[in-house]
């Protein structure tokens, strides 16, 4: 977390199984937050991207329970979780800190232990910044299938914060 820029992670990773329980310990977390679209799930569907369940069952067993924070109506949210194992904070209104703090407050921990993990700089990373959670920015898993202007919007406006951060893009992981 970055209390001067909550736009800027905390970690960038190239996606969600790059992201290590070291990762996590370092920036001392006792749970995840997980975005769905793009992160953990395939664009606008309940579809889970290949190895998300594998990575989430590691991090459970490395003492890290995970948590779904998304934007996605409850039903849709509910059963990408219910995929997973997983709890749901549903229609989180990310930027909005309060689907970060709801997630923190279900595990029972402060915001400062609950990291955030997603694919876009002004909604998963701004949130969490603005919670007082650390955050790792993951690469969008693919490109949008439903490619509305705000969407592309929302990424070309990504990529300018990531150079105006000046944040090394991940050689490894």
């Amino acid at each position: 977390m970055n209390r001067n820029n909550p736009f800027r992670p905390s970690l960038w990773r190239t996606a969600l199984t790059a992201v290590t329980a070291d990762d996590l310990r370092r920036l001392g977390a006792k749970a995840v937050a997980l975005d769905a679209d793009n992160t953990s799930s395939l664009d606008g569907t309940t579809d889970p991207i290949p190895g998300t369940r594998e990575w989430i069952r590691g991090m459970q067993e490395a003492g890290f329970p995970v948590i779904l924070v998304s934007n996605a109506a409850v039903e849709r949210a509910e059963k990408l979780a219910g995929n997973y194992g997983i709890p749901a904070v549903p229609l989180a209104g990310k930027p909005s800190p309060k689907g970060c703090r709801k997630a923190a407050e279900q595990f029972g921990i402060a915001p400062s232990e609950l990291v955030m993990i997603g694919d876009q700089i002004q909604t998963d990373i701004l949130g969490a910044g603005l919670a007082g959670c650390p955050s790792i920015y993951v690469e969008p898993y693919a490109r949008e299938r439903r490619m509305p202007v705000y969407f592309f919007v929302k990424r070309t406006l990504d990529k300018l914060l990531i150079r105006l951060m000046n944040l090394d893009r991940p050689h490894t992981n």
